[in-house]
């Protein structure tokens, strides 16, 4: 079992939350008309598919709560990169803050504790793919948690149905170039429609320039 807190202004964090804490965060989340371009169509749409996620560690997930046990979010690793003997070294960064808790730092709270527990399980590489339009996503994550925009991904992933542009960050700058490779084998999971295809085929084509273009930004 994970768990850290700094100090009683910040989150304590937990890898095992409590059904009870769990399902909360979770009835939150799917009642918030802001998850529409928040959560791919691939993310899962029960509390039990959640739990077999959490369960299996197809999700590396970690609960945020204060000391009287108000649920303040979650963060999550899916789409995990692992070595040879399975042990997850890369991965693909979820975030759900229950709405009163924003605008308090506590993304960036959340972030410093689950950043250490993920490094302490050998996770050294952690991306962001966002919704086009989730402009303070965007903000949040270079501002507050410090990931570098790699650039915008075309059709990336499907929102309600509809292949969507992301914005594709990388936790650190090396690993830019990484980001883009592996969002392209996300990406081709996502959909065969044309205007998939088509976008693919023009990243394909373009992608040693997008990869220098990384490398010098």
């Amino acid at each position: 079992m994970a768990s850290a807190t700094l100090s009683p202004s910040v989150p304590t964090i937990t890898d095992t939350p409590p059904r009870e804490l769990l399902q909360r965060w979770w009835r939150v989340r799917q009642a918030d008309p802001d998850t529409a371009r928040a959560f791919t169509d691939d993310a899962p749409r029960t509390f039990a598919e959640l739990r077999t996620l959490i369960v299996t560690d197809t999700y590396l997930f970690y609960l945020a709560h204060d000391s009287i046990d108000d649920v303040l979010g979650a963060m999550w690793l899916h789409d995990l990169v692992c070595d040879e003997a399975g042990v997850p070294r890369a991965g693909w960064l979820g975030t759900y803050v229950l709405p009163p808790h924003r605008g308090a730092r506590t993304t960036q709270a959340m972030w410093l504790l689950i950043r250490d527990a993920l490094e302490a399980r050998g996770v050294r590489s952690v991306y962001i793919a966002s919704h086009h339009a989730n402009t303070r996503a965007h903000r949040v994550a270079e501002v507050h948690l410090g990931f570098h925009p790699v650039g915008m991904f075309p059709a990336f992933a499907r929102f309600g149905g509809k292949p969507t542009d992301c914005m594709i960050l990388s936790m650190r700058p090396e690993d830019m170039g990484e980001a883009w490779a592996l969002a392209y084998e996300r990406a081709s999971h996502q959909g065969t429609d044309d205007r998939s295809r088509n976008a693919r085929r023009t990243l394909l084509r373009t992608l040693p320039a997008q990869q220098k273009h990384v490398a010098i930004d």
